[in-house]
């Protein structure tokens, strides 16, 4: 267990010193203000979330239905997302059939809260990128907490079960 935490998290560094190389070269080629970010601390291309907005970004993220935009960027190289996800109510709750991904991979940190997740195994597609019909049948459990970062590739179905609340996650796409 301890060499795949060091894998994941050795992945999650080099994603992290590509993004920065990668902002620090949209920076230089635009103007300091190309994110869009309510109340956003913004020096350049260093973009500050002090606690309170990270808190209010998770409330918000609750009252829409799980998920709010807390971050973007476009440059010519493409669009840089960052969300928020709360997992509190039945309102925001993954459904039990599960999600995915399409196009992208999901590096997430774990804010607060725990919760089991699923990856893969089977469920019936009715439509692209909806899963219905049964929960899914088989996959990998793991119990997640507070601290923790883990990635989905894309067209992963996965989701959340035994929620610990406040569960809350910051999600970051790579495509």
């Amino acid at each position: 267990m301890g060499n795949i935490r060091t894998a994941v998290l050795t992945g999650l560094a080099v994603v992290a010193i590509g993004a920065v190389w990668h902002a620090k070269t949209i920076g230089q080629e635009n103007s300091p203000s190309g994110a869009v970010a309510a109340g956003a601390g913004t020096v350049g291309v260093v973009t500050v979330f002090d606690h309170e907005k990270l808190d209010a970004a998770f409330a918000k993220a609750l009252s829409n239905g799980g998920s709010n935009l807390l971050w973007s960027h476009t440059s010519r190289q493409g669009t840089y997302n960052v969300s928020t996800h709360s997992r509190e109510s039945v309102k925001a709750a993954c459904q039990p059939e599960g999600c995915s991904h399409k196009d992208y991979t999901a590096v997430v940190y774990v804010v607060s809260g725990a919760a089991t997740l699923v990856i893969g195994g089977t469920a019936k597609t009715i439509a692209p990128d909806k899963f219905g019909g049964q929960s899914i049948q088989g996959g990998e459990s793991h119990r997640i907490s507070k601290g923790d970062v883990y990635i989905v590739p894309p067209d992963t179905i996965h989701w959340y079960k035994n929620v610990e609340s406040p569960f809350r996650y910051i999600e970051v796409p790579v495509t």
